[in-house]
């Protein structure tokens, strides 16, 4: 299997550092790894054509209004998007999957959700940390071979608010308290999903604002199992 890592943007949040460790689990699981610091090669499907999962690690490319960000321009969507629909994988996580290239509905639509708010803070909170809170994860549907066998559990990070698609198939949720949003009590919000997008298969997971929330091994277990399911499909 091959797969193909498209990391950048805002070096605060140390993309690079995500990308090492992600590109380790993927050849202990029998991948071949390219990593791209651009996404030009997008641009150019046919040269990726035997690319069986991307993974954009992309951190905060909001709306192109500041240049470290990056963004991504429509020949790149328009590349990626062919490429999933004729059966290569998508996977990824939190901000770097989630809440990158706002400025392109369609490749929210293919993930199947945007990232909004992290209460108690907003997107553009300066102190992320401070918005760290403890929160459940709830496996919903355990008898998914991407869940299966992993308890719920509880984690301090992020409690990523989203908006999502519908069709989505969800895995695992988040159960907001309302402590810091009152009108959101009770708001139950996917983690983690899987969907179709034409012959591709696509994973998400919110979870991830650091390494180290990565490290936990449920979380570990889930982004390994989620990337080997939406690899392309050669049997």
């Amino acid at each position: 299997m091959k797969a193909a890592l498209f990391v950048g943007g805002w070096e605060g949040h140390t993309p690079t550092d995500f990308a090492g460790w992600y590109k380790d689990l993927l050849e202990e699981n029998g991948f071949g790894v390219e990593v791209y610091d651009t996404l030009e090669p997008l641009s150019q499907p046919e040269d990726l054509a035997d690319v069986d999962l991307i993974t954009p690690i992309w951190s905060s490319a909001r709306s192109g209004h500041r240049e470290e960000f990056g963004n991504m321009t429509k020949p790149q969507e328009d590349g990626l998007l062919q490429l999933i629909a004729n059966g290569c994988g998508i996977a990824g996580w939190h901000g770097h999957m989630g809440d990158a290239f706002r400025d392109r509905p369609t490749y929210h639509f293919l993930i199947g959700g945007q990232f909004v708010a992290h209460p108690p803070g907003w997107p553009d909170n300066l102190q992320p940390r401070e918005d760290y809170i403890d929160y459940d994860v709830t496996i919903c549907k355990p008898d998914d071979p991407i869940v299966q066998g992993i308890k719920s559990f509880r984690l301090t990070s992020e409690q990523y608010y989203m908006l999502v698609d519908p069709s989505n198939e969800v895995l695992a949720t988040t159960t907001f308290s309302g402590d810091h949003l009152w009108w959101i009590e009770g708001t139950v919000i996917p983690v983690v999903w899987k969907r179709r997008w034409d012959k591709g298969r696509v994973f998400y997971c919110s979870i991830g604002h650091e390494l180290d929330d990565l490290k936990v091994p449920q979380v570990t277990e889930i982004i390994r199992r989620g990337a080997l399911w939406a690899a392309r499909d050669t049997a």
